[in-house]
């Protein structure tokens, strides 16, 4: 398992020695480097630093190449390949979100991360029926080592978190153990699936809905969305975002739900409870 970051003993030498090399809102373009940052031998010391390469190390990637592209805030693509094809594909933005507490609101930076992907292509011949969603081939299983990445790019940035947004409902699953829910709407949706589905697996409710097999009494098919999740740098702001008020809001959409699956949907797509 790779070294989780905030407990990294270089840590702090990497967040503020001589990596950043330029203010973060700098709107001078340089050809190589992560938002005006980071250079793009930072970012492959991050990769290290996390545990990223030794986890492809143990899958038996021995050699990878390293690709970082984009010109401004709106747009970076990171990229780790071995022979042609992608391990790790990292789509990366700075917005300004505007975070309501009670009746104030108030604007913060956060790194958007608008697609995360692992691919683990030697394993890509064995038992495809158990693929996920979007998946041609299994992914690489390093959430803890990605995590650390983009806590890294947090505050090696300089910002105030990061706001992921899931293509897919076991993407969220797999995000809910750093990130939360930003809009009560889409947590409600998250908890009604599992509630609803005990017995199913996460890989089974996602295909289903991918597939557009859940139903719901009122709304009818059920699609998934991509949605917003965000982790706050400042932990103690997820008690006064997410407080009672949020939390009987979620409650009570949560409850207008009465979801089903569309008869024969597990036996047509080969699912099993």
């Amino acid at each position: 398992m790779g070294k989780v970051a905030y407990n990294n003993p270089r840590f702090f030498d990497f967040v503020y020695d001589d990596f950043l090399c330029a203010a973060v809102d700098s709107h001078t373009a340089q050809s190589g480097v992560l938002f005006h940052s980071l250079t793009k031998e930072s970012v492959g010391e991050l990769f290290e630093i996390t545990g990223v390469l030794a986890e492809l190390k143990k899958r038996g990637y021995d050699s990878f190449e390293f690709d970082l592209s984009g010109s401004d805030d709106t747009y970076q693509k990171l990229t780790l390949t071995y022979q042609n094809e992608i391990l790790v594909h990292l789509r990366l933005s700075i917005q300004e979100y505007r975070i309501r507490i009670n009746d104030y609101f108030f604007k913060e930076k956060y790194l958007v991360v608008n697609w995360l992907q692992t691919r683990h292509p030697k394993q890509g011949g064995k038992n495809l029926t158990r693929l996920y969603p979007g998946q041609d081939v299994p992914g690489l299983g390093i959430f803890p080592e990605m995590s650390d990445l983009i806590g890294f790019l947090i505050i090696s940035l300089r910002l105030n978190g990061a706001v992921i947004r899931p293509e897919y409902f076991h993407d969220a699953v797999l995000f809910s153990r750093k990130f939360q829910f930003l809009e009560a709407e889409s947590k409600a949706l998250y908890l009604a699936l599992k509630t609803t589905f005990p017995k199913q697996s996460i890989r089974a409710i996602s295909t289903l809905l991918h597939n557009g097999k859940i139903m719901d009494a009122k709304r009818g098919v059920i699609e998934w969305k991509p949605i917003e999740m965000i982790f706050f740098l400042e932990k103690t702001l997820n008690f006064f975002v997410f407080n009672r008020k949020f939390q009987k809001k979620v409650s009570k959409i949560r409850s207008t739900y009465k979801l089903s699956l569309i008869e024969g949907a597990e036996a047509e797509l080969g699912l099993h409870t």
